[in-house]
């Protein structure tokens, strides 16, 4: 067993009269070499998902992880034997761990101690989902409330400060509604002319007037010229932003109300991806599925899929402290390099992004092509 150490532990109240604590919990530092299990993987690679007992299923259960794991169950992976399996899943929903969130699961330390020991085994060869962690001011990405052992953790937003490589995998955050099965076909953003794009770069979201992200956020405002480049936003989120609000607030609010959000995506070359709370962004795949080259503007994010996406020749990353380079910078790269970056950025969503199955079944390969290289590296 792993030591593990509590650092802080904060009782918050939480909407419906929830209490809940926010345990900051010190995670191993773990590789693939010494955290993982692979002699339960020569024969196979199927998966297991532990059952839900009747004390935890009045627990929320988001859309997305009821649909992963719908997935899972349906697949050629999958086993209702533990053991016959190489990856575990756990049955409960660990994808939302903001304690004031009304989706967060306060029993999950509960539900991994219900669990056979032998079969948890302190998290080795688990892989645990997550995609919102921490919670106000700082959202801390190291913590997710419980104690995850030598478990992978799959999750999106991570900081490259807490991520550890070539154990744990970036994911994408994505809504409620992205497709569950493969698509058809792709957006009309994708076969949009060039030409036809009106606007050099947009960028239609929230200004946070305080705290994590302000700074990125308010920088954009200044590139906003109404014209090719559209940079617009509002001071309206949460419910007390008029105790906040500055004296930009009410101008960036009605011109932010003159812009659609989706005709801005559809007519645009470049769209910013800046950071918000956390440093990954709906906007990002949003972005890919528009057929606009993303430019990230957020420091330490992990992209999705790093470990098997080159994404220097899909998107363009720039410093948050050189946001407003930014222009300068898009408008010097040539219309070849334009082709190419948008040409590369369909081929990546449409080979690992367009919807949740494709999401899922890439996970389960990058786990794959490890548990490879580690049989092809031993017979060397």
């Amino acid at each position: 067993m792993q030591n593990v150490r509590t650092v802080l532990a904060i009782g918050l109240f939480l909407p419906g009269a929830v209490w809940a604590q926010n345990v900051h919990i010190e995670r191993q530092p773990c590789k693939m070499s010494d955290c993982f299990d692979f002699s339960r993987c020569s024969s196979s690679k199927k998966l297991y998902i532990h059952p839900m007992e009747k004390r935890f299923e009045e627990q929320p259960q988001s859309q997305i992880y009821t649909k992963i794991l719908k997935h899972f169950q349906e697949s050629d992976h999958y086993t209702d034997d533990p053991n016959e399996a190489c990856i575990f899943l756990l049955g409960i929903d660990t994808t939302d761990r903001d304690i004031r969130s009304q989706n967060y699961v306060k029993n999950v330390p509960e539900y991994i101690d219900s669990l056979d020991p032998a079969v948890w085994n302190n998290g080795r060869n688990h892989l645990i989902f997550n995609f919102y962690h921490g919670t106000f001011p700082d959202y801390d990405d190291h913590n997710l409330n419980f104690d995850t052992g030598e478990a992978m953790i799959a999750r999106a937003s991570s900081s490259d400060k807490n991520f550890l490589k070539g154990f744990d995998i970036s994911l994408p955050l994505f809504h409620e509604n992205h497709p569950f099965q493969i698509e058809s076909q792709l957006d009309e953003g994708h076969t949009k002319n060039e030409g036809s794009r009106k606007y050099l770069v947009s960028f239609k979201g929230k200004r946070y007037v305080y705290g994590i992200g302000s700074g990125t956020r308010n920088l954009v405002h200044h590139l906003h010229n109404g014209e090719d480049i559209v940079m617009v936003t509002t001071c309206k989120h949460n419910n007390d932003w008029q105790a906040y609000q500055d004296d930009r607030c009410q101008g960036d609010n009605n011109e932010y109300d003159r812009w659609e959000y989706d005709d801005l995506l559809s007519n645009s070359t470049f769209c910013l991806v800046p950071r918000g709370r956390r440093l990954g962004s709906f906007r990002f795949l949003e972005t890919l599925r528009s057929g606009c080259i993303p430019v990230v503007i957020s420091d330490s994010w992990v992209l999705p899929f790093s470990e098997t996406i080159d994404w220097n020749s899909a998107v363009i990353v720039v410093a948050e402290r050189d946001a407003l380079s930014i222009p300068e910078l898009l408008m010097s790269t040539s219309r070849r390099r334009v082709n190419e970056l948008r040409e590369s950025a369909r081929e990546v969503y449409d080979r690992y992004l367009r919807s949740i199955q494709v999401i899922s079944d890439h996970v389960l390969k990058i786990i794959s092509k490890r548990i490879d290289d580690h049989f092809k590296q031993q017979h060397r």
